[in-house]
C-alpha cells in the first residue's frame, strides 16, 4: 500500500514540475498575456502599467533596445492618442511605436510634440478595423524602467 501511495505521489510530483518547465504543452501565463487583445474602453481608455527589462525581447527597429508589445483593437476611422509616458525620464527615454497587424510600421514618436518631456506621444487615425501592435521600447540602448501606456479616442 505504501509503495502505491509513493508512486502516485512522486507521478503527481513529476507531473507538476513538468508543467512548469518553459517547453510544457500548457501554454504559460506569459505566453497568454502576450497573445492578449486589449480594447479601448469609452471615457477614459485604455491604461497599462508596465516594466521593461533585460529579459524583454530587443525591438526590431530600436534594435539594441528592450521592447514590449501590446495588441490593441481600434476603430477605422476614429483618432486616437496614444502615449508611453516614463515613471522616470532619467531611467527610461520611452519611444513609441504603432504597426499594422503585418508589421508594417505605421507611426512612431520619441519626444511628445511640444511637451518639453522625454515622453512620447502619437495621434493616431485608424484606417480600418483591426488589431494593432502597439510598442513600448527606449530611444537609447538597453534602458529598462516602469512605463504606462495609454491608449485613448481622441474627440
Amino acid at each position: 500500500m505504501q509503495r502505491q501511495v509513493l508512486r502516485s505521489g512522486l507521478l503527481v510530483a513529476i507531473a507538476l514540475s513538468c508543467a512548469a518547465l518553459p517547453w510544457a504543452t500548457a501554454a504559460s501565463p506569459v505566453q497568454k498575456e502576450k497573445d492578449k487583445v486589449y480594447a479601448v474602453g469609452a471615457g477614459n481608455g485604455l491604461k497599462i502599467d508596465g516594466r521593461l527589462t533585460a529579459n524583454d525581447p530587443k525591438d526590431r527597429v530600436q534594435k539594441d533596445s528592450f521592447a514590449k508589445v501590446f495588441l490593441v483593437k481600434m476603430t477605422g476611422g476614429k483618432n486616437y492618442v496614444l502615449r508611453m509616458n516614463a515613471k522616470d525620464e532619467d531611467e527610461l527615454d520611452a519611444f513609441l511605436r504603432v504597426e499594422d497587424a503585418a508589421g508594417k510600421e505605421l507611426a512612431s514618436n520619441d519626444d511628445a510634440d511640444g511637451e518639453n518631456t522625454l515622453n512620447a506621444r502619437i495621434d493616431f487615425k485608424c484606417a480600418k478595423d483591426g488589431v494593432y501592435r502597439i510598442i513600448c521600447t527606449s530611444f537609447n540602448d538597453g534602458e529598462t524602467g516602469d512605463f504606462t501606456l495609454l491608449v485613448k479616442r481622441a474627440e
